[in-house]
């Protein structure tokens, strides 16, 4: 993991051109039976991702704050559409053992940060329209 960059003088993100590859989030939180389903299909699972991993922008397990147990995992998945991202995750032995209790998919937008390298905005005008759910 990269070490947190202190904050400069005039530390402005500069503007970047939106990346305009379509990313789904999967937010995948565990069933009752997750611990025992997740070590019998760890192989499978780890061969899946492995197989499919430039089809991930990123993806791991997710705990709660100060535990150490598993409570998820997230996917953020490059596909056309959604069914496509769909077609990628249905291969996972965690998704086809119902592993997840809920799986959470939304279309997301990185639109500032370290990986963007940057802000996808110019200024507030300029997304004004998105804000208001345009």
């Amino acid at each position: 993991m990269q070490e947190p960059i202190a904050p400069q003088p005039d530390d402005s993100p500069p503007h970047v051109p939106k990346d305009q590859t379509p990313l789904f989030l999967f937010v995948c939180k565990d069933g009752p039976d997750a611990p025992a389903r997740r070590v019998e299909r760890l192989e499978g699972h780890l061969a899946h991702v492995e197989a499919n991993w430039r089809r991930y922008v990123v993806a791991g397990p997710m705990r709660r704050p100060g535990e150490t147990a598993l409570s998820g995992s997230y996917f953020l998945v490059r596909a056309g559409d959604v069914d496509e991202a769909w077609s990628v995750m249905k291969g996972d032995p965690y998704i086809t053992s119902d592993l997840y209790a809920e799986v959470e998919v939304t279309d997301v937008t990185p639109s500032i940060g370290l990986w963007v390298g940057g802000k996808i905005w110019a200024d507030a005008a300029s997304i004004a329209h998105r804000a208001n759910g345009g």
